[in-house]
């Protein structure tokens, strides 16, 4: 998963389930769309999950998320972008650059 400086994962059990809830309530659900996003990268997954493995015997493993569910596409040049960065006109999501 090295290379792709924007991989977003989800977190699931070894019965498919994916992690939700919050640092002291945690748990997990079937479904994808409730689970809890990770930067790999930034949130240093890979090295998480290993020690969460090696001091607890508890094994996850990572699922990328595809960037059309998590980034916006701009209807005028077609990149994506996070949401907060798209422009509304009242018909039309576009990115700062082709809203200007």
């Amino acid at each position: 998963m090295a290379g792709d400086e924007n991989l977003k994962v989800r977190i699931r059990n070894a019965e498919g389930k994916y992690l939700i809830g919050e640092a002291r309530n945690l748990g997990f659900t079937d479904d994808p769309l409730k689970a809890l996003v990770f930067d790999y990268h930034r949130h240093k997954v890979a090295g998480q999950l290993e020690i969460l493995t090696k001091t607890s015997g508890i094994v996850l493993e990572t699922e990328p998320i595809d960037p059309e569910e998590i980034y916006e596409t701009c209807d005028g040049c077609k990149r994506l972008g996070m949401p907060f960065d798209l422009v509304f006109d009242g018909e039309k999501f576009h990115c700062r650059d082709c809203a200007a």
